[in-house]
């Protein structure tokens, strides 16, 4: 279902699905509504598909997710690698303090573009972790081109 908001365009998923994705015109981009989590993960993989897919800089706003999975958290780092390999930015805006902790836990802070005025720094101050927790690495998590 499309419902047209001004210069936005919003496709909700099925009805009952906690997911809504927004177009946004200027800049280029979508805002990210809800819970991404392995039930609405493949169109939150579509729409970055869409992103990465477009011929400039877009812009991802993340403020009303409120659950993002590993799989929410490598979908977001595989589409920034492909936008950057085409030489181009997705930029993330206004993470949630759900989408911080998910990227603060996996110490993947630095794998992301993040709009100009946003801190990397993480929420460590807020939710201290472990000093001897050391990140994930993100080519243990995202499957390797060469493997396909």
């Amino acid at each position: 279902m499309l419902k047209h908001i001004g210069t936005t365009t919003a496709a909700k998923t099925a009805p009952g699905w906690p997911l809504e994705i927004t177009a946004m015109a200027g800049p280029p981009g979508a805002r990210v509504t809800g819970e991404v989590d392995l039930g609405t993960l493949p169109i939150f993989d579509l729409a970055l598909e869409l992103l990465a897919g477009c011929s400039s800089d877009v812009v991802i706003d993340l403020a009303g997710v409120t659950f993002l999975d590993i799989g929410g958290a490598r979908a977001l780092a595989e589409a920034t690698r492909q936008v950057r390999d085409s030489g181009r930015r997705l930029w993330m805006r206004s993470p949630s303090p759900q989408v911080r902790r998910m990227i603060d836990l996996l110490g993947w802070a630095a794998l992301y573009d993040w709009e100009p005025g946003i801190s990397r720094a993480t929420s460590a101050a807020v939710v201290p972790l472990r000093a001897e927790r050391k990140p994930v690495p993100a080519q243990r998590l995202m499957p390797s081109a060469s493997a396909a």
